[in-house]
Order: C-alpha cells, then sequence, then structure tokens
C-alpha cells in the first residue's frame, strides 16, 4: 500500500516522500518536489510490483548521484551537528558525477577524482572525501534501496601520516593575533581567534554561537547539544572576554541572532564563512601548514602547560567527559584563567 507524507526542511522548503509497503516485497520510498509527482511515482511503481514488471534496482537506471545528494542532506546530513566540510565533499562530487546515472558509477570514476583531489589535497583529506561519497551511497543502497551495492566499499583508503600536534608558538601567536586585528574587512576574526585559543571550542561551536548563550557577568558561555550530545559551560576569560565585549557594540536586539553571522546581505540568519578569512590572516601572520583546528590543541597544550590535568582538559575541551567526573564551573573558570593569565598576562 502507497502513503504520501509532506515533509519541511529546516529552511522551510517543502518536499513530499511517497512510501510504497506490499507484503512480500522490500519497502521503496522516493522524495519529490511536487505531490502530484509522488503520487503518480506511487501509482506506477505499486502497479509494477503488483503485476511483476518492476525490478529489484530499477532506480539506479533512473536516478542520478544529484538525485540522491537533496534527499540525502534532508534526511541525514541536516541532523549532523557539524555538516560543514561533508556538505564541501558532496558539492565536490556533484560538480564531477552528479550527472552520472547510479548505475552506471563505478570505482574506476572514483578513483580517477580521487587522483585529482591528490594533486591538491592531502591523502587523509582525499580520504575524508571518498568516506562522504561512501555514506552518500550507502544511503542509497540500504535506506532508498536505489542502488545494488555501494561501489565505495572495494576502494582502498590511502595511506595517511600518522597524527599530528601543531600548536602555536609564542612568535606565532603574537603574529596571529595582530594579523587578525589588521584584517579590518573581517574584524570577527580577533573574537573568533582567541576564542578557540582560550577556551579550545570546535570550528563549529565557535560559529554556531549565539547572543543568548553568553553570560558576560558570570562570564561563561553555554554550548547546547555538542558534537558529544551534551551541554556544557565554557569559562570567558582574559582577551576572549575583552574582544567579546568589544564585539558586542554592534550586536542586534535578538537575542537568538549568531555572534558571528554571513557577511551576505539579507543572509545573517546564516555562520560566518571562515575560510577566506582564515587564509587573509594565515598569510599576513606568515603561517604555513596550520589549520583552525590546531587552535584546539594549542588550547589544550597551553592548559597543560600551565598545571591543567587530563580530566581538567578533558571536561574543558568537552573531550573524554565521564558522566560522573564533570568538573564544577568555578574550577574550570579558575583553570582557564590561569592559563590565560601565564600565556596573555593578569593585564589582559
Amino acid at each position: 500500500m502507497a502513503t504520501i507524507e509532506q515533509r519541511r526542511s529546516k529552511s522551510g522548503a517543502t518536499s513530499w516522500r511517497a512510501k510504497i509497503r506490499i507484503r512480500g516485497n522490500k519497502p521503496l520510498s522516493a522524495s519529490f518536489k511536487r505531490r502530484c509527482d509522488a503520487k503518480q511515482w506511487a501509482t506506477q511503481t505499486e502497479s509494477s510490483i503488483l503485476t511483476g514488471k518492476h525490478f529489484k534496482h530499477s532506480e539506479s537506471k533512473r536516478l542520478t548521484l544529484n538525485n540522491v545528494i537533496a534527499p540525502y542532506c534532508e534526511d541525514i546530513l541536516e541532523q549532523l551537528k557539524d555538516s560543514f566540510t561533508r556538505v564541501q565533499h558532496l558539492n565536490y562530487w556533484g560538480k564531477e558525477i552528479g550527472g552520472v546515472i547510479l548505475a552506471d558509477i563505478h570505482v574506476s570514476q572514483i578513483l580517477e577524482c580521487r587522483a585529482r583531489l591528490q594533486r591538491a589535497l592531502s591523502n587523509s583529506t582525499a580520504n575524508r572525501y571518498v568516506a562522504t561519497l561512501s555514506a552518500l551511497l550507502s544511503y542509497a543502497t540500504k535506506e532508498r534501496q536505489w542502488l545494488e551495492s555501494n561501489p565505495c566499499l572495494h576502494i582502498k583508503k590511502l595511506k595517511e601520516p600518522k597524527g599530528r600536534t601543531r600548536i602555536l608558538s609564542d612568535e606565532e601567536r603574537t603574529n596571529l593575533l595582530q594579523a587578525c586585528a589588521n584584517c579590518k574587512k573581517y574584524s570577527e576574526m580577533k573574537p573568533i581567534v582567541l576564542l578557540a585559543i582560550t577556551t579550545g571550542m570546535r570550528r563549529g561551536e565557535i560559529l554556531k554561537l549565539r547572543w543568548e548563550d553568553i553570560n558576560f557577568t558570570s562570564q561563561r558561555l553555554v554550548l547546547w547539544d555538542t558534537k558529544n550530545g551534551e551541554n556544557r559551560t565554557v569559562p570567558l576569560v582574559g582577551p576572549a572576554l575583552n574582544a567579546l565585549r568589544e564585539w558586542s557594540k554592534i550586536r542586534p536586539l535578538n537575542g537568538t541572532a549568531l555572534v558571528f553571522p554571513s557577511k551576505v546581505e539579507g543572509n545573517q540568519s546564516n555562520i560566518f564563512h571562515l575560510d577566506h578569512a582564515w587564509r587573509l590572516v594565515m598569510h599576513e601572520a606568515g603561517l604555513e601548514g596550520f589549520r583552525f583546528h590546531d587552535l584546539r590543541h594549542t588550547a589544550a597544550s597551553y592548559l597543560a602547560m600551565n598545571g591543567a590535568g587530563l580530566l581538567e582538559i578533558g571536561d574543558i575541551l568537552g573531550q573524554m567527559v565521564q558522566r560522573y567526573s564533570h568538573l564544577t564551573d568555578s574550577h574550570k573558570q579558575a583553570t582557564v584563567t590561569r592559563m590565560s593569565n601565564a600565556i596573555f598576562g593578569e593585564s589582559a
């Protein structure tokens, strides 16, 4: 029996999903922009199944990769806490093989695309791109049953270098913060970088921060439903506190507004696009091979060098936190303040 349900994405876009469940057959589903298209597909497919004319995975000969990306983003990607890099990966695959019929996507095509990635990116990053494609095709195979099998499962991962730990030296930190201060076009870079250095917050946690999450009186901010599935408080001290106070002078009245919104006119409901601004300050600071995520490593190292234990570091950064071993907010505040005073000076 076929059913049709209306779905609405976070952006407000409406779509229609048709589902077919017939005893003795695996359930089928497909999404459409119009209800009439969903109804037509359901009627034709249900009739084909009942008359024995529907062949398994026939959709793989009709749908392209781009036809899968849209429902995947709606069903899976929007539920993820930090989907930014995966969207970049999907954009790449959509550009390279988006128009290819699912049944015609072969290992050789994927390897050719990966080889092009290798010429510009590291093996580790190329592997992440293929992993995103694999998740997409797994969705098409298992959840939608549009594909017989996932070709990415036959691809061996590229050899990756051992993990590295890169932290800022005192000179590099000074140069980076000066570059941020000089970057008038992207003045939000100073509070963003200071937050990352003093709190170890993840990129997504910083960019998704809203004004209502910040309490300047208690000098703390709250992160809701983090990557670990928990809420946590983060001490706000020293130069990061001062920079945010300065940045708050141009804050909107709406407390739910993003602290760092997009610079695109009329698009302030989206987060700030960090990549270009990060490249600019990196260039001016003379830093090479340093990623934004390395600021998190830097924060952890600074904490360790100033007496913080593994439990303290893990709780502040939101890693390896045990259910019954949370530190008190005052203890975390004192730990981060001690580190900030040692790195930036007590007067910061």
